[in-house]
């Protein structure tokens, strides 16, 4: 089920036209047939549609991704659902929507305001001729792309609602003078722009404009939205659609534009979600004036200094930072006593100053406290001193590398094309500082950490130089023997024990479905090393898969973005003699290494495509993501998988000193996993629905808490912006309020045969449904779910499914 709804009203569509459609779709999707739109419109118009505005969304996504124009006519989901609940109660006479591709949001919106007239302008001949065909009920004009506001001259009175999701970024040749009656004329060459302003002023007393533009508009110095008020036009709302919305087409944040015929001192911000339920909520609130909650569900802001919602995250985030370190934020301006950039040159050399730190003014690098520490050009710095009776500049520096510090710095970049930080922005950075006595202790107890760092660097020297010798020199075996041996009982006295205990500590941060096994690992006899070895390895098989569905369920929550990479996927698959109906290691060893590509793709690129990330895995922190696309957790998985094919080819009986080798070389293994993933399950947590209570500033879940190995799981209440279905698996951004959404490849709860909550993993398609497995319940090892929630999951990813929503 998934929130945009697209696929969720196909059974109101003629099945038998349905099929005939499909086939066509796939005949263009496969270059059988390459029509273009004029074509693709005498065809339709022979089959007799229209098509109901409820199957348009799906319907124009689904059949004209095989078209070059495609993209063109792509409306999001989640913005008819919410100009829907925008809509709802309203009784217009005129709608128009001034750039209407194809129909879509002029169909839904003339539904849903029950327009006795709407009116539609095509872009192009062959538009207009598929839009005909598509959505006869509208009534379809030719716009004039080299006069835009040409429109006006025909409208028969004023306009109750006009919406339109206008080319974001064109410009026109001169620029577009548009007066106002009694009021000052503007000029603007952006065309969305022209035409939000220009169907504004034609807007009856309570007419509404309903426009997507870019986020630019909130702070581009060209744009025209801030002189709205001087027009006699107000934003009632800017709603932020879901990062990506328009991905793969196009990547670009976006709002949605409320306007009215009156000036607003306020208006309403929100964050859309993709789940239509809270997405209701943020309507809801907006008609109640309601904005006392999560800032994703709605508040009110003064028009005139908004700049979108990362700001006002930002300060979110610096409220929740002062609070733990009970201290307000400061300015480095306020604490730097010299600002010096770097500049282009090999002769350049920073000023000599003692207390400095140098901070990167692009990308995401560390800031460092000396000039020998630098990993980029020094053009690419600036140096800060800072006043010593303020703060220790190592202190500064280290806060700036957190993850609240990396925030910070991004927040206060700028730049049309590469953002960078300029002095001013520097100033302006907020860091925390407590009293010098803490800060000094605060970088003794890292001094010390060092330390015992560098003691264990020395050690895995130790054991490097005596594996060396051994492979170097076969004849002094039993003087390498002693070393080794002295090497073991000097750790044993220490460092083994409380390795282990650690290691105990840490599986119990893990998600159920991986720490249940690990610890039927450790409950084991520390002499049964083959059935240590076997947790180990089902241990490895979870994991693998357990990732593999978090990608999963991330990419396959954007139709468009899955049809690209489900195509990918499954050649890599034929190619390697894999499927999911039949999954195996190898199955999802795939998954994770294309996927983790793509997310490190979409993490070190623009701020677009990382905020792209942190909606698609529901973590504004971006910490799940960063976690899961590292590269060493593919390698990691990749040895455990030869390892497995390696003995399972290995025919004999494996006795207890091959066992004894293997369980290490695993348990080698799973340290580097744990080594690569950090404290990352410490921030975000597995939780199952039990119950979802919608307040008009938040929504309460009840959810078990699926962390740990003990199967009585902590039942509590999260206050969250996300809606969360009962019974369904989500992993949740610890503070974010977000969650992600899992397909049910992956089940957590009681056995029907016992009242223990057990998990559960997805092995393969069967006749009679889809089988699963568990690695640690042996009550009932397998079981069998024939819902529709699982055929609707596996349809994803089979060949001729179009890829939509689950």
């Amino acid at each position: 089920m998934n929130a945009g709804g697209a696929g969720q009203n196909r059974a109101s569509f003629n099945q038998g036209l349905f099929q005939r459609l499909r086939q066509l779709r796939n005949a263009i999707a496969h270059g059988v047939e390459q029509p273009d739109e004029e074509a693709l419109a005498q065809q339709l118009q022979g089959l007799g549609i229209p098509v109901p505005p409820d199957d348009l969304q799906w319907f124009v996504a689904d059949l004209l991704r095989g078209l070059s124009s495609g993209g063109e006519h792509f409306v999001p989901p989640t913005l008819l659902g919410v100009v829907r609940g925008l809509l709802e109660g309203t009784r217009a006479k005129l709608a128009v929507d001034p750039w209407a591709g194809v129909g879509v949001l002029a169909a839904v919106v003339q539904e849903a305001s029950q327009a006795a007239h709407t009116i539609a302008h095509g872009t192009s001949p062959g538009t207009l001729a598929l839009a005909k065909a598509l959505t006869p009920q509208l009534d379809w004009r030719l716009a004039r792309i080299t006069d835009p506001l040409a429109f006006l001259g025909d409208l028969p009175g004023s306009i109750d609602i006009a919406a339109c999701i206008p080319p974001m970024g064109m410009k026109a040749p001169v620029p577009i003078e548009i007066a106002s009656p009694g009021g000052p004329t503007v000029k603007t060459r952006d065309v969305g722009q022209a035409l939000l302003v220009a169907c504004g002023l034609k807007l009856s007393p309570d007419g509404r404009a309903m426009f997507v533009l870019p986020a630019g508009v909130f702070f581009s110095t060209e744009s025209i939205v801030r002189q709205l008020p001087l027009l006699g036009l107000g934003i009632e709302a800017a709603l932020e659609l879901p990062a990506g919305s328009f991905a793969p087409y196009a990547n670009v944040s976006a709002y949605l534009l409320v306007v009215r015929k009156q000036p607003l001192e306020q208006m309403f911000v929100a964050q859309l979600s993709q789940d239509a339920n809270t997405n209701r909520q943020i309507v809801a609130n907006l008609r109640e004036g309601k904005a006392d909650g999560a800032l994703e569900l709605g508040r009110f802001v003064a028009a005139e200094d908004f700049r979108g919602l990362e700001p006002l995250r930002l300060d979110e985030q610096l409220r929740r930072a002062e609070r733990r370190f009970q201290a307000p934020a400061v300015r480095l301006g306020d604490l730097a006593q010299a600002i010096q950039l770097g500049r282009p040159g090999d002769d350049f050399v920073f000023s000599t100053a003692g207390n400095a730190l140098y901070i990167p003014l692009i990308g995401i690098s560390d800031v460092v406290d000396s000039t020998e520490a630098l990993t980029l050009k020094k053009q690419n710095y600036a140096q800060v001193v800072v006043d010593e009776t303020r703060s220790d500049a190592r202190f500064v520096a280290r806060f700036l590398n957190t993850e609240l510090g990396r925030s910070i710095r991004e927040a206060y970049k700028s730049g049309s094309t590469i953002l960078k930080l300029n002095t001013t922005g520097l100033k302006e950075l907020r860091v925390f500082v407590p009293n010098l006595a803490t800060q000094r202790k605060t970088l003794e107890i890292e001094a010390r950490l060092e330390a015992e760092q560098n003691t264990i660097r020395g050690l895995q020297n130790d054991l490097a130089a005596i594996r060396r010798e051994l492979w170097a020199n076969p004849e002094g075996m039993a003087e390498v023997d002693s070393r080794l041996r002295a090497f073991s009982v000097q750790l044993a006295a220490g460092a083994t024990p409380q390795v282990a205990t650690t290691l105990d500590q840490w599986f119990e941060t893990l998600p159920f479905p991986l720490a249940s096994i690990l610890r039927a690992w450790q409950a084991t006899p520390s002499q049964d090393y083959k059935t240590q070895c076997e947790h180990l390895l089902h241990f490895f098989e979870a994991a693998v898969e357990f990732f593999s569905i978090i990608y999963l369920s991330a990419f396959t929550s954007r139709a468009e973005l899955w049809a690209v990479h489900k195509k990918k996927l499954r050649e890599v698959w034929k190619k390697q003699h894999l499927s999911l109906e039949r999954a195996t290691f190898g199955t999802w060893k795939v998954v994770v290494e294309y996927l983790s590509k793509q997310t490190r793709e979409l993490l070190f690129a623009d701020p677009e495509k990382r905020a792209l990330c942190a909606e698609l895995f529901g973590d504004p922190t971006q910490v799940l993501p960063a976690m899961l696309a590292r590269k060493e957790l593919a390698a990691v998985f990749s040895a455990a998988n030869k390892m497995r094919n390696d003995w399972a080819g290995h025919g004999g009986v494996v006795g207890q000193e091959e066992a004894r080798l293997r369980n290490e070389q695993l348990l080698a293994e799973l340290q580097k996993l744990r080594e690569v993933m950090e404290d990352g399950w410490r921030q975000v947590e597995l939780v199952r629905c039990l119950q979802c209570r919608a307040h008009p500033g938040m929504f309460d879940n009840d959810v078990a808490v699926l962390v740990g190995s003990n199967s009585e799981f902590l039942k509590v209440t999260r206050q969250m912006s996300s809606f969360l279905y009962v019974e369904r698996l989500y992993l949740a951004s610890r503070d974010s309020g977000r969650a992600l959404l899992l397909l049910p490849l992956i089940q957590v709860g009681p056995s029907p045969t016992s009242a223990k909550n057990a998990c559960y993993f997805f092995n393969r398609v069967e006749k009679d449904g889809a089988r699963f497995i568990s690695y640690h319940f042996e009550d009932q090892p397998e079981r069998t779910d024939k819902s529709d929630d699982m055929a609707t999951a596996i349809l994803l990813f089979s060949e001729d499914s179009a890829g939509n929503d689950h």
